[in-house]
């Protein structure tokens, strides 16, 4: 299976890469900056109308931002599953939006079941208290539900590999496809998670020091919004690389 270093060897080579990642460390780090203001500004006790429509439009801009990259990262999973290709990140251009839609069904379905698995922990939770007590039930069902919430998250990024293979939402609504996954790659993903980790402490140090209102606050909340892209885009690579060894070619259901 390739891996980490086969990722980053792959995201920072091809045409127009500095280009690339310049508009990467843009696109990234607009959204965290504007929120500074934001905050500062929701803080106040009265609004102006420029308040307002400050706020607004930065808002607008976070969200279009947003969705432009959700749709972006669809396209480096695309290109990771093309061995014969030199680098995998994408050109910029309007299509991404068109690419983010067409995967929101899938976004909005397991969101939805996330509320589900939230729903169904309070009921038993509920029902454990009365046959075994208020603090031990809470006790249960919160260790019960983090282990199953974390496998879940886990498995989940293999239904947006499984998407972007081709841009194709048929059969993903599946909840049982976790399972699936769960069975046949478990082991591959809880490695690189820990693989993966020495590169989430560095992102979060950046970030801590991005905590502020001063210039190098500043640039380091705009690097650590970078970093923290190009964290999920190493991972999504190697998702690609253990589908494409335990997955691929198989029934999933």
């Amino acid at each position: 299976m390739l891996g980490i270093k086969d990722a980053i060897k792959k995201l920072y080579t091809g045409e127009e890469i500095i280009i690339k990642h310049i508009m990467l460390f843009v696109l990234a780090g607009v959204p965290v900056m504007l929120s500074n203001p934001l905050n500062e500004i929701s803080k106040r006790v009265g609004l102006s109308a420029t308040d307002v429509f400050m706020s607004l439009l930065a808002l607008i801009v976070m969200a279009v931002i947003s969705i432009y990259l959700g749709g972006y990262i669809y396209g480096i999973i695309h290109n990771s599953f093309d061995e014969t290709k030199q680098g995998i990140l994408p050109d910029f251009n309007k299509s991404w939006f068109k690419i983010f839609f067409q995967a929101l069904p899938v976004q909005i379905v397991w969101i939805l079941y996330i509320i589900l698995v939230f729903i169904l922990a309070f009921i038993c939770k509920i029902l454990l208290a009365i046959v075994i007590g208020p603090k031990a039930a809470a006790m249960t069902i919160f260790t019960l539900f983090t282990i199953f919430a974390a496998i879940v998250f886990m498995m989940i990024p293999f239904i947006f590999t499984e998407f972007s293979k081709e841009y194709k939402r048929d059969g993903l609504y599946n909840f049982m496809l976790i399972f699936t996954y769960l069975r046949k790659t478990f082991k591959s993903v809880l490695w690189l998670m820990v693989k993966l980790l020495p590169i989430f402490i560095i992102v979060a140090i950046v970030n801590i020091f991005g905590r502020g209102n001063d210039v190098v606050s500043y640039i380091c909340t705009a690097l650590g919004a970078y970093l923290t892209t190009i964290m999920q885009y190493i991972a999504s690579y190697c998702y690609v690389q253990i589908y494409k060894e335990k997955l691929s070619g198989q029934n999933l259901l």
